[in-house]
């Protein structure tokens, strides 16, 4: 069973170009994975170390993609699984988590406020290291087990695109960006990894700009999945953009759904906002100079489209459905091809 969970966290994603979008991009399909994000090479290594301990319960919290991946794998291997998600978490992620079989506990103003957050990180601490259960939290500071998982997404780059000179990468609590930023380094160091995240949630951005140390904030963005409004790894990350030479970005709610829109109509790629966040951040250092022309990119794709509907269904509205009467139809279509 442990061996089955690990080759989940080796399976290669997809490397698709997006010529039709810009000629010198790549999306690294995470969105692929099982259960849509990159989330599950994370939850199988740190699962594979959990039945490894004999834990007999898992505890999780999660804005999303955390929660469903862990509880796909604990359906798989017969450990309950309780995670603890902000009230306004996406329907989709719930939904998901629900129909493996998970209990949620919705917690108001969890993930946004720093004060909420770090009361209930007081207590799931302390009441996994009293008893059988494991706190399962996608963060070198938990689990640096399960994070080393994620490096591959790294490996995998090194090898579909050994050219690759910048490669953006989604920020929340900033473990993703850390791996992929420390695993590139070693493999590729021309390679330049870059941090995007919410404006309205800066922990990484503030700090690496000013040169001070993270401070909590208090998050108003709307992107699900990267809404950490203090430290977990977000000092790790800080430090791996100073060592490794990568800049970190800050884009608004708004070019995160611009970029959205882009993928699903220029590059045919469902994703979640969190998975368009990084093209966002390409499209700024673009803007800003730090990618020049023609310079090979790739952007990482973390969740697939279904894991926020509402999301979803604002860029579909945008390419309104017709009632066509039988007889109109030609009619219709050459309108339509003018």
């Amino acid at each position: 069973m442990t061996a089955d969970l690990t080759a989940i966290a080796e399976t290669p994603t997809p490397l698709a170009s997006a010529a039709h979008l810009a000629s010198n991009v790549w999306f690294k399909l995470e969105s692929c994975q099982p259960t849509g994000s990159y989330k599950d090479r994370f939850v199988a290594a740190e699962l594979a170390r959990v039945l490894a301990e004999g834990r007999r319960m898992c505890v999780a919290t999660s804005s999303g993609n955390t929660g469903s991946s862990l509880a796909a794998h604990c359906a798989r291997v017969g450990l309950p699984c309780v995670i603890l998600v902000n009230a306004d978490a996406p329907s989709g992620k719930l939904l998901q988590m629900q129909a493996h079989g998970a209990r949620l506990l919705r917690i108001p103003e969890f993930v946004t406020s720093p004060q909420v957050t770090q009361e209930v990180f007081a207590q799931l601490t302390a009441f996994t290291a009293a008893g059988n259960a494991a706190l399962v939290v996608s963060a070198f500071r938990y689990c640096p087990v399960g994070m080393n998982g994620v490096k591959s997404i790294a490996r995998e780059i090194a090898q579909q695109l050994p050219q690759a000179a910048h490669v953006f990468v989604p920020a929340g609590s900033g473990g993703l960006f850390a791996a992929v930023s420390e695993e590139m380094q070693r493999l590729q160091p021309a390679t330049r990894v870059h941090a995007v995240q919410p404006e309205g949630c800066p922990t990484i951005a503030n700090a690496f700009r000013t040169g001070a140390e993270v401070t909590p904030v208090t998050s108003t963005t709307r992107i699900s999945g990267l809404s950490v409004p203090f430290d977990i790894d977000a000092s790790l990350a800080v430090r791996r953009l100073r060592e490794d030479g990568g800049q970190a970005f800050g884009v608004a709610d708004e070019a995160v759904y611009a970029a959205q829109r882009d993928m699903l109509r220029l590059a045919g790629i469902y994703a979640e906002p969190a998975g368009a966040t990084a093209l966002a951040g390409y499209y700024q250092a673009r803007e800003q100079g730090v990618v020049r022309d023609g310079e090979p990119v790739v952007c990482l794709v973390t969740g697939h489209g279904f894991k926020d509907p509402a999301s979803i269904e604002a860029a579909a509205q945008e390419s309104p459905g017709l009632t066509v009467a039988p007889g109109d139809v030609s009619a219709v279509l050459e309108e339509i091809a003018r």
